[in-house]
């Protein structure tokens, strides 16, 4: 009966042990009254690039990027009909302008002032004053090497005039296992049997 004790109270550290896994963090980021005045806004008549100052924690990887858009309304109608939101993730490790939202004219071309390269996606409005939620889901590989030097962008074009109540950009990354946790490598397993077959000896004697 004591060994059987002594088995009973070892065995719960060792299985902790094994299923000790990485726990997620996450980060959310918001711009700042993107677009004209009043804030809120984003006029056709510009390009927005909303820079963001992170980089991934050494030793921590990305495992999710998502950018939303919450009730995001098309206001007025410019050159063109319906209306388009253009969304790409941009590096600015060769810029200057790396934080904040900067502004670009575009005179409301009807085709994406940020390009090919990054693009997450567009979305139509062809109605006036209806609220639209949607989001994009970022490449990680892309982020991760845009982000290495600790700062990126969100480009927006907004060809016609829109409202916006919400844009967030979250990014989910792994933090490291802590120390003595985890799945051990081979050395460690062979440690965690020699400590726990001399209980399951004792164990099977007291029968």
């Amino acid at each position: 009966m004591k060994s059987l004790k002594k088995l009973s109270f070892v065995l719960p550290f060792l299985g902790a042990t094994f299923i000790a896994q990485a726990i997620p963090s996450t980060v959310e980021f918001s711009p700042a009254g993107i677009g004209t005045s009043p804030s809120g806004t984003m006029d056709g008549y510009y390009a927005y690039s909303w820079g963001v100052n992170w980089s991934v924690p050494t030793g921590y990887s990305i495992t999710d990027a998502t950018l939303t858009y919450s009730n995001i309304k098309l206001t007025g109608f410019g050159k063109n009909k319906p209306g388009i939101l253009w969304s790409n993730l941009l590096d600015t490790s060769s810029g200057s302008e790396t934080t904040g939202v900067k502004k670009y004219p575009d005179w409301d071309a009807g085709t994406n002032y940020w390009g090919t390269t990054g693009f997450l996606g567009k979305q139509l409005f062809p109605t006036l004053n209806v609220n639209q939620t949607f989001g994009y889901a970022l490449d990680v590989a892309m982020l991760t090497s845009y982000a290495a030097d600790g700062h990126f962008a969100i480009g927006i074009d907004p060809d016609c005039h829109y409202k916006d109540t919400s844009i967030k950009l979250k990014i989910t990354y792994n933090t490291p296992t802590p120390t003595g946790h985890g799945v051990p490598d081979g050395g460690s397993t062979a440690l965690l049997l020699a400590m726990v077959l001399p209980f399951v000896r004792l164990f099977r004697r007291s029968k």
